[in-house]
């Protein structure tokens, strides 16, 4: 995180630069996910050693060469040990991670998958996709931006907010940084809603939004009673979805599919039913 102020009686200027490797809450949800495709990558590599060792202690040298062989084949036929060697992943990303972490966080990734197949058959699968969820949290960084007083602007990477439209501001503390929500009368083109700021740059940036021009002035943003029925009753069907699959698949393998969807769908329907609600 690096940050820059100058001050005087007229003119507070702050810029700043936020990454996940500025926050230890951050940086953890961000080794999630690589550490579960970590440990996939373990049990994978077990699975092999064992069915190798088995055949070896049964004399089946043939059969030994011919596992080896399809699972180089399997990596090589779909490319994916050479996307591993020729990565475009850029410098930034990996430095986000260390080996050492890399290492320690497979390890764990393989225990929490062996043992979620001890809750159920299907668990291993619903901690895959689960861990794909921090990757959406941490997926929007790093952020940067500046508040200018004298100009009266702020700018979130690169996308200026249009301090005369925000009509409410929310900001909720997190380790060593704040999740801001912005709100906006009605009819204003896309801006930054949500936005991440350093601890220290919260003050000043919420002292220039409610000093901002017209700020009295605001009008809370609304929709009509038909747009309002409409976000509702298809949030509802969204949330409907999950228990309507459970109800009419088979049990088993059926169900897990209802759950998934279910999830997936039932967010998106709350989401709206609190548009519906709120705007």
């Amino acid at each position: 995180m690096m940050e820059q102020e100058t001050s005087d009686a007229d003119d507070v200027t702050i810029k700043w630069e936020f990454d996940v490797t500025d926050s230890l809450l951050l940086q953890t949800l961000a080794y999630v996910s690589p550490s579960i495709f970590g440990g996939i990558a373990i049990l994978a590599g077990g699975l092999l050693l064992w069915l190798v060792g088995s055949a070896l202690l049964d004399g089946d040298l043939a059969r030994a060469v011919g596992v080896v062989t399809f699972a180089a084949l399997a990596l090589l036929s779909r490319r994916y040990l050479p996307a591993l060697l020729n990565t475009n992943a850029t410098d930034s990303l990996w430095n986000r991670y260390s080996w050492r972490g890399l290492a320690i966080g497979s390890v764990f990734g393989a225990l929490v998958l062996l043992g979620s197949t001890q809750l159920h058959p299907m668990a291993p699968f619903a901690v895959f996709i689960a861990s794909w969820v921090p990757v959406v949290l941490t997926a929007a960084f790093p952020t940067s931006g500046y508040a200018d007083w004298a100009e009266g602007t702020l700018v979130i990477d690169d996308t200026e907010v249009p301090l005369e439209a925000v009509s409410a501001f929310r900001a909720v503390s997190i380790d060593t940084f704040v999740l801001c929500w912005l709100s906006y009368t009605r009819g204003v083109p896309t801006a930054p809603r949500i936005i991440v700021l350093p601890s220290s740059c919260l003050d000043v940036v919420s002292n220039l939004i409610e000093t901002a021009p017209d700020a009295s002035k605001r009008e809370h943003s609304t929709i009509d009673r038909t747009e309002r029925l409409i976000f509702g009753l298809f949030g509802l069907g969204l949330i409907a979805v999950g228990p309507l699959l459970w109800l009419i698949v088979p049990p088993g393998d059926g169900q897990v599919v209802a759950l998934y969807a279910g999830a997936m769908f039932g967010l998106f329907g709350l989401i709206l039913l609190w548009y519906a609600y709120s705007a």
